[in-house]
């Protein structure tokens, strides 16, 4: 897809925090981590921890890929539902934790 740069965020600080700690050889997913790591340290990504309302749009994608029984989904473009999160995103819209 010729990206140059990405970056990433989660809303899982235990996930970002198992990618970017060090080797971890006892655990359930240990492969998949270590592939992951890999991938990171080949390529220009970086990776970030962010609160799950600053993450609305990923969660949305989450939960509708959640919700199908489709192996893979592609959107051409954004769905309905998400146009409102987007725009929300794009103009910086703060949430209060409670």
């Amino acid at each position: 897809m010729s990206i140059g740069d990405l970056v990433c965020y989660s809303d899982s600080l235990h996930c970002v925090n198992l990618i970017k700690g060090p080797h971890v050889k006892y655990h359930t997913h240990v492969v998949l981590i270590q592939d992951i790591k890999e991938l990171l340290a080949q390529t220009n990504v970086s990776l970030y921890h962010t609160l799950r309302e600053r993450n609305q749009c990923a969660d949305f994608f989450a939960k509708l890929g959640a919700s199908s029984d489709a192996d893979f989904l592609t959107h051409a473009s954004p769905p309905k539902d998400i146009r409102d999160l987007l725009k929300n995103d794009a103009m910086g819209t703060l949430f209060l934790r409670n």
